[in-house]
């Protein structure tokens, strides 16, 4: 497995890994015709423009097996006033599950929020029906601190849960 900085070349490969993991987890949250129809374009939309313009407060990493792009997380350091930095994503291709790369994909993005803001912690949202996400978060030291609402890209209102990580240092040593 090979970690690296995504760039602008990565876009359409970040873009389906993100679209297809909505496709297979959210089924039960977004609407079909939005996540067969319109998902695949919106995503790409979205990563087009977060390459072309990106924040200054921007990372994100890709994995790569043989190759190939199993897997992606972005990241935005010092964004919540609270909580620190946003993990606004980190999906990982079905094929290379359990192997050990969203791990490792979470724990380059707290290393990298913890360079940024070293005083601050690290959040990021979960859907309240995504309980094998809940409970990879869980595993990885991670509290749930709130309950909240996502405006998704269909127009749904989604429960999620806000999880919280006060201390990066613990997990980037």
């Amino acid at each position: 497995m090979n970690i690296r900085m995504a760039s602008k070349h990565d876009v359409s490969a970040i873009a389906d890994i993100h679209s297809t993991s909505w496709q297979e987890n959210y089924s039960n949250v977004l609407s079909t015709t939005y996540l067969e129809k319109e998902a695949p374009a919106d995503r790409l939309a979205l990563w087009n423009t977060r390459f072309e313009k990106p924040q200054s407060n921007q990372q994100v990493l890709v994995a790569e097996v043989d190759g190939n792009t199993a897997g992606f997380v972005c990241l935005f350091a010092d964004k919540h006033p609270e909580w620190g930095s946003h993990l606004d994503n980190l999906h990982v291709r079905k094929a290379y599950r359990s192997l050990g790369i969203g791990h490792t994909l979470f724990i380059e993005a707290a290393r990298w929020a913890y360079q940024q803001a070293p005083s601050k912690g690290m959040c990021l949202l979960v859907n309240q029906d995504n309980t094998k996400a809940q409970a990879f978060y869980q595993r990885l030291g991670g509290r749930k601190a709130q309950e909240s609402i996502w405006n998704a890209a269909d127009g749904s209102k989604v429960a999620t849960y806000w999880y919280v990580w006060e201390h990066l240092r613990e997990l980037t040593n």
